[in-house]
């Protein structure tokens, strides 16, 4: 069985979240203005059958994540896909993101400030870091001419 890394989990969570954040965006987008043409119901439609699947169908490898998550509208990018779709037993994110050349059609995400950490978390990353590059070997103690 395969391990899963804390940092998967993480990217997972953050996508689950963005995918959310997206769907109740377009949805937002339907009261604008003079209101909704039935073009946009559908289309908010098929959104939120996508969302439905990724929540609770598909089997996300950590190389899908990591690709949606270049997106600034994941559900958009995912939805696109979804449409390009030829496979019939299948969702190949990587694949049809790449087939469909999807980085030149949507928006990417911009890079997100790193996130101020608390002054424990601060101490984990630098006793992480620490334990990950160990301290080179002192030198030994007298007998040395300078």
């Amino acid at each position: 069985m395969k391990e899963v890394s804390i940092i998967e989990v993480e990217a997972k969570q953050q996508l689950m979240e963005k995918l959310d954040k997206n769907l109740l965006d377009h949805a937002a987008k339907l009261t604008e203005g003079n209101g909704p043409q039935i073009v946009d119901v559908y289309q908010l439609q098929g959104l939120a059958e996508v969302h439905c699947y990724l929540k609770t169908a598909h089997q996300f490898d950590p190389a899908e994540v990591d690709a949606l998550l270049q997106f600034a509208d994941p559900l958009e990018a995912a939805r696109y896909c979804w449409e390009m779709n030829e496979h019939e037993y299948s969702f190949p994110i990587c694949d049809l993101l790449r087939e469909t050349r999807a980085r030149e059609i949507f928006e990417l995400a911009k890079p997100e400030p790193p996130a101020k950490l608390s002054v424990r978390e601060q101490l984990r990353a630098a006793m992480k870091e620490a334990r990950q590059h160990p301290a080179p070997e002192e030198r030994a103690k007298g007998g040395e001419a300078r």
